[in-house]
């Protein structure tokens, strides 16, 4: 090898990006990215051979950077029908009060129609809207700073606050912004199945992207923000959360942005112990359960299986305890039973499924469920993307 060789090659590895890499498959792989240019990925694999591959072979990449971000819960967010989320400011209504004016510091301002809303918060816990992507509901609901909820019929957004017609026919009133931490819509979703890609940032900003380039240590997308035209952003890379390549015909959803619900909330040693799905982890003790609705299309789940050793047990109480099994079931069946102990305490889930609901369970061990505590993480459903976008929405 010349000695410019040596230069060129030592110039790509400084450059390089460590990642984690899926496909359709669902296994993970350790990359370093060189690029990301015209839909083409430049990289390292594990054996360090230099691979260049068109993303729609892929499902997602991950972990940009070499973590996994802890993403942040900025105190104001907004949910869109078409799967999109923006952290950011809210600017105010339109001028024609049928509207939203939305600011992001990166992507810029947009102006967002009712109609295209599912949620916004204002301020208190914004990480529980994902769930509006699966479950239409039947009225609107504003949550006042206090706890109260109000139902009824959102009609317009005024300078001065919400306009809310009451579901029974009473008459409609304002609710000032002061007073209002949240409001969800009854809007429809509406899937999107162009080809285009969604890039999820640190701030937990969900947009779809048409174009994505990697170099160095920055980041160039071309956004679609909601009610705005494509527009080209500039970002450092350790801003990038995940993308999800779109374009190959498959999509990853969060198994903790599905509804779910617990079935027989454990009780160990006489004590409830609620299922907590926190951010992106499921934490379960054991002997629970928790059964999450299944999207249409869904193929695979994928998670990584780990021991929670979060509280503020020794280790080697740990090690010596914990001993339980993970059961992943659907209405099919058991699909798959996966084997956790103090020695074992990380295995890797993947496993195909179908219909509508997957049943994730703790069997304990030998010792009963003394310790026995899962943590599910970066847990995923492989879905096929439908053929045609579904239209529709409220009229407001």
């Amino acid at each position: 090898m010349s000695l410019t060789s040596v230069f060129a090659c030592a110039a790509r590895l400084s450059a390089v990006t460590p990642a984690e890499l899926i496909g359709p498959d669902m296994d993970v792989r350790s990359i370093q990215v060189t690029s990301l240019r015209g839909d083409t990925l430049h990289y390292f694999d594990e054996q360090r051979t230099l691979r260049s591959a068109p993303v729609d072979g892929f499902v997602q990449l991950r972990a940009i950077g070499g973590q996994d971000t802890a993403l942040q819960h900025p105190g104001e967010m907004i949910w869109m029908t078409d799967g999109q989320q923006l952290a950011g400011t809210w600017v105010g209504p339109t001028a024609d009060r049928t509207g939203i004016r939305w600011r992001h510091p990166a992507i810029g301002d947009m102006t967002i129609t009712l109609e295209d809303v599912t949620r916004i918060v204002w301020r208190g816990d914004n990480q529980d809207g994902a769930d509006q992507a699966y479950e239409t509901p039947a009225t609107d609901t504003v949550v006042l700073t206090n706890g109260d909820a109000l139902t009824g019929f959102v009609t317009e957004l005024t300078g001065r606050g919400i306009t809310l017609s009451p579901g029974s026919g009473g008459e409609p009133f304002t609710i000032p912004y002061a007073r209002v931490s949240s409001m969800t819509l009854g809007n429809p979703v509406r899937h999107e199945t162009t080809p285009r890609h969604r890039v999820r940032l640190a701030d937990n900003t969900r947009v779809w992207a048409e174009q994505i380039e990697l170099s160095g240590d920055q980041a160039f997308l071309t956004v679609i923000p909601p009610g705005a035209s494509s527009r080209r952003v500039q970002l450092p890379i350790v801003d990038l959360e995940r993308i999800d390549f779109l374009a190959g015909g498959f999509g990853l959803i969060d198994l903790t942005d599905l509804p779910s619900r617990t079935t027989g909330p454990p009780r160990v040693f006489g004590l409830l112990v609620p299922v907590r799905v926190d951010g992106r982890s499921v934490r379960v003790h054991a002997p629970g359960e928790v059964t999450f609705d299944l999207p249409e299309g869904a193929q695979r789940f994928a998670a990584q299986a780990v021991l929670d050793t979060s509280g503020d047990d020794p280790p080697q109480a740990m090690a010596g305890w914990s001993d339980f099994q993970v059961v992943v079931s659907t209405h099919d069946g058991e699909q798959a039973r996966y084997h956790i102990t103090g020695e074992k305490p990380v295995v890797q889930i993947n496993t195909p499924v179908s219909g509508t609901v997957l049943s994730v369970r703790l069997d304990p061990g030998v010792n009963g469920p003394i310790l026995d505590r899962l943590e599910l993480k970066d847990a995923v459903i492989l879905i096929r993307l439908p053929e045609a976008t579904s239209t529709g929405g409220a009229d407001r």
